[in-house]
This record gives C-alpha cells, sequence and structure tokens, in this order.
C-alpha cells in the first residue's frame, strides 16, 4: 500500500503488471513491475497470483531487482515454477514495454472519487 498517487497498467496476457509511481508532486519517478499470473475478473476484484519477483525502473536507466529471495523460497516450497517466473522476467527486459505512454498522466482535479457499488465489499 502507498500514500503516493500510482497508475498500475494490466495488459491481457502479460505475465506482469507495470505500476508507475509518482512523487508526491505528481511527477513521475519510476515503474514497478510485478510478476503475476492474472487469473481474471471477480464480481468487484481483479484476481492474480503473484509469482514473488518484482523490478524497479528507473528512468534514468538503473533497473533493481526485488524479492528474489521470495522467488526462490515458493519455487523451493512447489508454490510456483521460479525458472518460468525468471524467464518472464527475462522476456519483459527483452521487450522493454517501457515508457508506456501513461508516464504523463493527471487526474483532472474535478474528478471525485466514484461511489463504489452495493456489495462490492461481499466478495
Amino acid at each position: 500500500m502507498t500514500s503516493r498517487p500510482m497508475l498500475v497498467l494490466l495488459q491481457r496476457d502479460a505475465a506482469w503488471s507495470i505500476w508507475h509511481q509518482f512523487r508526491a508532486d505528481g511527477s513521475f519517478e519510476h515503474w514497478y513491475v510485478n510478476f503475476e499470473q492474472m487469473l481474471g475478473r471477480g464480481p468487484a476484484t481483479l484476481d492474480y497470483v503473484d509469482h514473488k519477483l518484482d523490478l524497479i525502473v528507473r528512468p534514468d536507466g538503473p533497473v533493481t531487482w526485488k524479492d528474489e529471495d521470495e522467488l526462490e523460497e515458493a519455487g523451493r516450497l512447489g508454490l510456483l515454477d521460479a525458472d518460468a517466473v525468471r524467464h518472464d522476467a527475462d522476456r519483459f527486459l527483452r521487450e522493454r514495454p517501457w515508457p508506456t505512454g501513461w508516464e504523463g498522466f493527471r487526474p483532472d482535479p474535478d474528478w471525485t472519487a466514484p461511489a463504489l457499488p452495493p456489495g462490492w465489499d461481499d466478495v
């Protein structure tokens, strides 16, 4: 959870989501990449399995791996195929799907938070 502005880009059939992290002043800071398997949509949810491994990609080039130890432990426990997740991470870096075009997004200051539909938390 973060209190800073964020925009998450989900792409159908991608083995990752790209989280655009913004500074408190609204300027773009970095991409946070979450490797995952999307399962689909529930009535009020997006359901996915987190594959533990994450990346931070800075606009000026540096890439920082996160949670490699969690990936190895999950693989050792048989919860996921760690080699397949590393393959997805290699593919992400080869394809370089960033910048995404959303780095300059700013919400309209007149927007209000939408009301959640009745029963949204019954899931």
